[in-house]
């Protein structure tokens, strides 16, 4: 076990995931962790930071309490879903994405543009997740994607954002803080992000007058815990 350990730190230092420095912390004993992630970046999955991948891994695990389904809006190429797939126990996972890149954006808020982030699709993603049960997949632009589907009866513990926009950001939160159980978590990507400052915006908009605070998170996240 120490051996294996070994390796993977090993791995998380050559890859740059992690500087040498930052190892004294639990977090590196958790090997199982650590070697699934490994395999995430090794396929060029991640879009974002080990840090933020463990933010993700951890609420997955501590909302299994939460009664309600889990949902990602902005999955891309599906690294963040595959950790949320892997440590979701039962609950069902929902994924909402245009698997073809961003829809048009607010040129006077937004710095991503229409298109970005094209290179990813449904069928590579579905490929990509094949191994988990219990997934289910929403293509086109949130929340007009939601026509059809059973979702506005749905409830959830735990929904992940990384829509890097605006209004996608305003939409998913206007969807989903009402359908969040107490005690559940919206978590997003790019709330500290200077590309992103839709997101920041579209937070700080929709929570002025709620009751949870927003907690800003290292490197660019931010959660609230639905009260």
């Amino acid at each position: 076990m120490k051996k294996k350990l070994e390796i993977i730190l090993i791995k998380l230092f050559q890859n740059r995931i992690i500087p040498k420095k930052f190892f004294n912390n639990t977090v590196f004993q958790d090997i199982n962790f650590l070697d699934f992630l490994i395999s995430i970046y090794e396929e060029g999955k991640a879009a974002i930071s080990m840090r933020e991948m463990h933010n993700i891994y951890k609420l997955t695990e501590q909302t299994h309490k939460i009664d309600g389904d889990i949902a990602e809006v902005g999955v891309y190429k599906g690294g963040s879903a595959k950790v949320i797939a892997e440590f979701k126990g039962d609950k069902k996972l929902h994924l909402f994405d245009t698997f073809e890149g961003m829809p048009e954006v607010d040129a006077s808020i937004d710095k991503h543009k229409k298109g970005d982030f094209w290179d990813t699709s449904l069928d590579s993603v579905k490929s990509y997740l094949s191994n988990y049960k219990e997934i289910y997949f929403y293509k086109g632009y949130f929340p007009a994607s939601l026509a059809g589907t059973n979702c506005h009866a749905l409830n959830f513990s735990f929904v992940n954002l990384d829509v890097d926009i605006y209004e996608s950001t305003k939409s998913s939160l206007e969807f989903f803080y009402g359908r969040v159980n107490r005690g559940g978590v919206i978590l997003s990507h790019d709330y500290r992000s200077i590309s992103c400052p839709g997101v920041k915006k579209a937070f700080d908009e929709f929570f002025l007058e709620k009751p949870e605070p927003i907690i800003e998170l290292w490197d660019s996240q931010c959660l609230i815990v639905k009260m």
